[in-house]
């Protein structure tokens, strides 16, 4: 059920984004190219005074007006917030969002933002890279809408910043690419699925053909799972009652 809700829930939209980062240093930024539509975004930077959305995507200047945020936890489903013009509909917002951008778009988490301006919006953010060592719970029997603490992109198994090692089997990452859905909506999932033991073996679905594929040392035939872009996020799909702890490490 729950992987039938979330086919049901990306099926409807299309999503990617472009980034650069610019500095790895203690503070740094990151472009993050929104296309119209939807895109699956995330902040790997401590912002200052917050990483709340009314500091991120400030809609005073009317910038983002008809765009929309979707947060979602495993507890509480979607949270949405609208970019709207100040005091619309008699409203009390006063930077541009229904409900004040009060959703936090922290390290490590992840959220759909649909642009629905027609053309191509470029997010900023600029912060403070996380240093330290940092959890982020992945909710046992539950979909988790997450991302990298840090600003990263590539393998999430093998490389020594991500270092998700430690999932359960039988656990499944989503991610999505926009512009192959343009052509052929069919295959513009990546999904993996882990195998039989902790980081052994892995057997998983493909949606160009259907089958389970793969084989022993990988996830599935796709490789391990890969976090798309920098400033991009993905789904988890924790199988088991336990949650798994993703521990992530960088020191400058």
């Amino acid at each position: 059920m729950l992987v039938s809700a979330l086919l049901g829930t990306l099926g409807s939209v299309s999503l990617m984004a472009q980034t650069n980062v610019y500095s790895l240093n203690v503070v740094g930024y990151v472009n993050i190219t929104c296309y119209p539509g939807n895109n699956l975004i995330s902040c790997p930077l401590n912002t200052s005074p917050d990483n709340t959305v009314n500091t991120l995507l400030n809609n005073a200047g009317q910038a983002y007006t008809g765009d929309w945020l979707f947060f979602y936890t495993p507890s509480g489903g979607y949270s949405i917030d609208q970019a709207q013009v100040i005091g619309r509909g008699g409203t009390a917002n006063t930077n541009g969002w229904l409900n004040n951008g009060t959703n936090v778009l922290a390290p490590g988490v992840g959220c759909w933002f649909q642009n629905n301006n027609g053309t191509n919006i470029t997010l900023t953010f600029v912060g403070q890279v996380p240093t330290g060592t940092y959890t982020n719970v992945l909710y046992g029997n539950a979909l988790n809408l997450v991302s990298s603490w840090l600003p990263f992109s590539g393998d999430l198994i093998t490389n020594g910043l991500s270092g998700l090692t430690n999932y359960n089997e039988g656990d499944w990452v989503y991610t999505y690419n926009a512009l192959v859905a343009e052509t052929n909506a069919s295959v513009a999932y990546s999904i993996y699925q882990s195998g039989t033991g902790r980081g052994q073996g892995g057997y998983g679905y493909t949606q160009a053909t259907g089958q389970l594929t793969g084989g022993p040392g990988d996830w599935n035939a796709l490789g391990d799972p890969v976090e798309p872009y920098v400033g991009g996020a993905f789904w988890y799909l924790n199988q088991s009652a336990p949650n798994v702890n993703w521990v992530e490490t960088y020191q400058p």
